[in-house]
């Protein structure tokens, strides 16, 4: 990974990384740490094998295919930044 140096005002440097393109077409990737027990992190290492995957991509399959309970929508349209409703700040109407 390439990492950028830059001297802060009060003389300690700061360490920046650079900005990696995806490299898959499924959007955005965000790094989540999860803690199983060891069974289970030895469970998913198994199944990712014989799976020929990784464990990022498993759990991301398990999560499709057995989370589709909740669904989160934004409907707000471009500019949601104006407030909420008139009915949701108390006025009658």
């Amino acid at each position: 990974m390439e990492h950028e140096t830059t001297k802060l005002a009060s003389g300690k440097s700061q360490r920046r990384s650079a900005l990696k393109t995806a490299s898959r077409s499924s959007g955005m990737k965000v790094r989540s740490t999860i803690h199983l027990s060891t069974e289970a992190s030895q469970r998913l290492d198994i199944h990712a094998t014989m799976m020929g995957m990784d464990r990022s991509s498993l759990v991301e399959k398990l999560i499709n295919e057995n989370l589709r309970r909740w669904v989160v929508s934004d409907r707000g349209g471009a500019d949601s930044s104006t407030g909420p409703p008139e009915n949701e700040e108390g006025n009658a109407g």
